[in-house]
């Protein structure tokens, strides 16, 4: 064998060694690509989890909010009219009067401030005979007040009247 054929052989051999090597890291960039791709899915559905996690949290935030706000309203002060009366009252001799009495209750847990009954009065005809307000001061939650209260007028008796409870929630 000639030196040419020789160093042609070993050549060739080393040529052969080479492609082995190349099908060889072709099929692990194939491998590699294989788990990028898996990889990739699964990054894509962690992101799709976080993401309905986020919506989740969101949501719990949004019903603690909602409870925080019902409990706000349930400790809010409210007056409520308990066996609250009204009776047009026209003595012989003597000023026409609306007697107010009755109860108010706080039901909220919160102090009610500013406490008032705002009466209106009618006529016939519409005409407003009373429109004044009693003024009950403070009421604290959960608690009453009795009403004992004469509104004076004049003119012709009262066909129809309204009581309304006022309060603000601060002082």
């Amino acid at each position: 064998m000639s030196q040419t054929q020789t160093w042609l052989n070993g050549n060739l051999t080393l040529i052969n060694t080479l492609n082995a090597q190349i099908t060889n890291l072709q099929d692990q960039i194939s491998d590699l690509n294989s788990q990028i791709s898996s990889l990739n899915a699964q990054i894509t559905s962690i992101e799709n989890q976080i993401v309905t996690l986020q919506n989740q949290i969101i949501d719990l935030q949004n019903q603690v909010t909602d409870l925080q706000n019902h409990i706000d309203t349930l400790k809010a002060p409210k007056l409520i009219k308990v066996n609250l009366r009204a009776d047009d009252n026209r003595p012989w001799l003597g000023t026409p009067y609306l007697h107010v009495y009755g109860q108010i209750c706080n039901v909220g847990t919160n102090w009610a401030y500013n406490c008032k009954l705002h009466v209106v009065a009618y006529q016939s005809g519409g005409v407003v005979a009373i429109d004044t307000y009693i003024t009950l001061g403070t009421i604290a939650g959960e608690s009453w007040t009795s009403v004992d209260s004469s509104v004076y007028y004049s003119g012709s008796a009262l066909t129809s009247w309204t009581i309304t409870p006022e309060w603000t929630a601060s002082p």
